[in-house]
C-alpha cells in the first residue's frame, strides 16, 4: 500500500517522520513523506517531498494517488479538506488521522475496504497510542463481509448490499454465509457458516444470505450478496485476424456453459504468438479482464505432464508446435493446481476452455 504521510507544523513533522520509518520497515507499505517547505530537514531521498501549495490542492493530488493518507493534524482539518473528494467507499483511499503528540490514531475514512481500521491500529501499536475504531462491527468485536473479502482478494457483488449485511450482523439479524472456500473465522452470534453444497436458490432463508461462490447468479434471490473469487481463467485459441466480437462472444457463452460468474475469471490465457492479436485484446478489454501469453515451451509442459485430460490436435501442432492452445492456456492461466471444468469448445473461428484454480 501506497501511503502518504502529511504534516503541518514543526511538531507535526517529527511525529510524521518517525511514523514513516514504522511504516517503511512494515512489510506491504511504502510510505512517503509530505512536509511544509519552510522547514528544512534531512532528506530521505525518494521518500519526501517538500510542498507550498495550498494543502487543500496537496489532498486533492494525493487522494488520487495514493491507497492510503495518514494525516498529521487536527480531525476538522482533515474534514474540510477531504470533502470535496471523497466518492465512494470501494475507491476512497484509507485515511488516518492522528494529534501531533501521537495519543490518537483514528480511523477517519474507508476503515473497512480501504484498509483505514488496519492501518489505524497497526501505527498505534507502533506508536504505543490509542486506537479510534468507530465501525459498528468492530466496536462489537464481529466480522465485517467486506473485510473478509478485501483480505482474501475477493470481489463484492453488489457492493451496496455491504451496508444492509453489517447492519443485519450489528443489529443481531440472523446472517448466513455458504462458503465454496474454507474459511478462517469463528461463526459468532448472529452469523452462520455453512458449506456451499448445503445452499438451495429455491429455498427460503432466514435472514440475509452471504454466498462465497464463483457460479452466476442468474438463479439466486434477490438480496444476495456475493464474495467472489478470481480463480478462474478462460483458454483462448483463435484464427488469426478474429473479430473482438467472436472473441467476446466465445468467452461469455463458455461461462454461461459453465455456470460460471465473469468477475471470478482472473485472466484470459493464451499462447505468445497471440500476443498481437488485436481482436484478442480488445476483446479482453472490454470484458475488463488482462491477457496472459504462455511460451510454447510451457505449453508443452502441461501438455506433457497432464496430456491424458487434454484434446490434442495435430493440425495445431503443425501448425505452431505445440498439440494444442486454449486448455493448457488455461490451465497455466488459473494456477498449477487448477482444473478443467470445461473442455476445448469451439465457437466459430475460436476455441474456448476454462479452468478452476485452487481456494486458498
Amino acid at each position: 500500500m501506497r501511503v502518504a504521510v502529511v504534516a503541518v507544523t514543526r511538531q507535526g513533522v517529527k511525529l510524521a517522520e518517525r511514523t514513516a520509518e514504522l511504516l517503511s520497515n512494515k512489510g506491504g507499505y511504502e510510505p512517503v513523506l509530505y512536509v511544509p517547505g519552510k522547514f528544512s530537514l534531512l532528506r530521505l531521498e525518494g521518500k519526501r517531498y517538500p510542498y507550498r501549495k495550498p494543502l487543500r490542492e496537496l489532498f486533492g493530488e494525493l487522494f488520487a494517488e495514493y491507497q492510503g493518507i495518514v494525516c498529521v493534524m487536527a480531525l476538522g482539518i482533515v474534514i474540510r479538506l477531504l470533502a470535496p473528494y471523497i466518492k465512494d467507499k470501494t475507491t476512497d483511499p484509507a485515511v488516518v488521522v492522528m494529534d501531533e503528540m501521537g495519543k490518537n490514531v483514528i480511523s477517519a475514512l474507508s476503515g473497512h475496504w480501504g484498509g483505514a481500521n488496519e492501518l489505524a491500529v497497526l501505527i498505534a501499536g507502533c506508536l504505543q497510542a490509542n486506537p479510534v475504531i468507530t465501525t459498528a462491527t468492530d466496536v462489537h468485536g464481529l466480522p465485517a463481509v467486506e473485510v473478509l473479502a478485501r483480505e482474501h482478494g475477493w470481489i463484492v457483488e453488489p457492493f451496496e448490499l455491504v451496508k444492509k449485511i453489517n447492519a443485519a450482523i450489528v443489529n443481531g439479524s440472523k446472517v448466513t454465509i455458504y462458503s465454496e472456500a474454507p474459511l478462517d473465522i469463528e461463526p459468532v452470534g448472529n452469523i452462520e457458516l455453512k458449506d456451499f453444497a448445503r445452499y438451495s436458490p429455491g429455498r427460503k432463508e432466514e435472514g440475509r444470505v452471504v454466498l462465497v461462490t464463483n457460479r452466476a447468479a442468474k438463479s439466486f434471490p434477490e438480496g444476495t450478496l456475493f464474495l467472489r473469487p478470481q480463480n478462474l481463467s478462460v483458454g483462448i485459441g483463435c484464427r488469426r485476424g478474429v473479430k473482438a466480437e467472436e472473441v467476446m462472444e466465445a468467452v461469455l457463452a463458455a461461462l454461461e456453459e459453465t455456470g460460471r460468474a465473469i468477475s471470478s475469471v482472473r485472466c484470459l490465457s493464451s499462447v505468445d504468438i497471440k500476443s498481437n492479436e488485436e481482436g484478442l485484446m480488445t476483446a479482453a478489454s472490454e470484458l475488463g479482464l488482462t491477457v496472459e501469453f504462455f511460451e510454447r515451451r510451457e505449453i508443452t509442459k502441461v501438455m506433457r505432464h497432464r496430456g491424458n485430460e487434454l484434446s490434442f490436435s495435430e493440425t495445431v501442432d503443425h501448425k505452431i508446435g505445440v498439440g494444442g492452445v486454449c486448455e493448457p492456456a488455461a490451465i497455466l492461466g488459473a494456477g498449477e493446481k487448477s482444473q478443467l471444468i470445461m473442455p476445448k469448445t469451439k465457437y466459430g473461428r475460436v476455441t474456448a476452455a476454462v479452468a478452476e484454480g485452487s481456494w486458498q
